[in-house]
């Protein structure tokens, strides 16, 4: 295991993404585990295995049934960056 960098630096690094990425994606990428090792939040901010890889969405993230709609609204939102749609 190498040395923890943020995530902004590990992006801009050989084992990150050869153009530039917004900091929302990049925090997006941390928040649903999208590299191996996982990032780590450390008080305010995503450190990341400075040799870790990118590997994308694994499986369907799960969203608990027992939510309120607001609530479940809220982390769809948060997960795909858009409101659900309503049928």
């Amino acid at each position: 295991m190498g040395q923890l960098v943020t995530i902004t630096d590990w992006a801009s690094g050989p084992n990150g993404f050869k153009e530039p990425i917004s900091r929302s994606a990049l925090h997006k990428i941390a928040k649903t585990k999208q590299t191996y090792p996982p990032a780590i939040k450390q008080g305010r901010r995503w450190v990341v295995d400075e040799n870790a890889r990118f590997i994308g969405m694994v499986g369907k993230v799960e969203i608990s049934s027992g939510m309120s709609a607001q609530a479940r609204h809220l982390v769809e939102k948060a997960l795909n960056g858009c409101p659900s749609q309503k049928a």
